[in-house]
């Protein structure tokens, strides 16, 4: 359920080569790639959570919302292991995987901004990049969902974020999110198997 190439990465290790020989950042370990793939396990195989006297419209939001932080947390170990530095620097990494069309639809889930403005109502300062990005995304100007999965990540973890919040639809916010995590999940192991591929070529 991990990287779908992370065997043959183990298998290449074994022959003593290292990360940086297979074009991964020159000071990334084995171990930091061996937590990518678990995080990445765990994002993929996330079937939701059971809460005793929830509905389940509202369970269905906290396991969009707890999707998406999962994803995202597998996304951070991603960007270390590859050498990106920010955010805003995998909007040409994603470009040939088609995140325009999620961006679009995620914002169509939220056609009434519900989500977009309680998001941006609580990133704070440290937070500014983020909310700069995601609102370029809401215009039409970016397409890195990266940025979408940062805010609802950053906002989800600091505990403002409910199922329930400024009455967001959660069916709808479940549809979105899952359409974010499914992407970046499969963005990521594409480009990881891409620099397996290219270290064999």
């Amino acid at each position: 359920m991990g990287l779908e190439s992370f065997g043959r990465f183990q298998a290449l290790c074994s022959q003593g080569l290292y990360p940086k020989h297979m074009g991964f950042d020159p000071k990334v370990k084995r171990g930091e790639i061996n937590r990518l793939n678990a995080r990445v396990n765990l994002a993929k195989s996330f079937r939701g959570i059971k809460l005793e006297g929830f509905t389940e419209k509202t369970v269905a939001g906290y396991d969009a919302f707890f999707q998406v932080f999962l994803t995202h947390s597998a996304l951070e170990r991603f960007m270390k292991v590859h050498g990106v530095k920010n955010v805003d620097a995998l909007s040409d990494l994603m470009e040939p995987y088609g995140p325009g069309e999620v961006v679009r639809k995620f914002f169509v889930f939220d056609s009434k901004g519900k989500l977009f403005d309680f998001l941006c109502k609580h990133i704070d300062e440290k937070g500014k990049k983020t909310r700069e990005g995601f609102t370029k995304c809401k215009r039409g100007e970016s397409t890195n969902v990266a940025y979408i999965s940062a805010a609802i990540r950053h906002i989800f973890a600091h505990g403002h974020l409910t199922a329930n919040a400024d009455n967001i639809n959660p069916w709808k916010v479940q549809k979105a999110c899952v359409l974010v995590s499914d992407f970046l999940l499969r963005f990521m192991d594409a480009e990881f198997t891409r620099k397996i591929d290219e270290y064999y070529k």
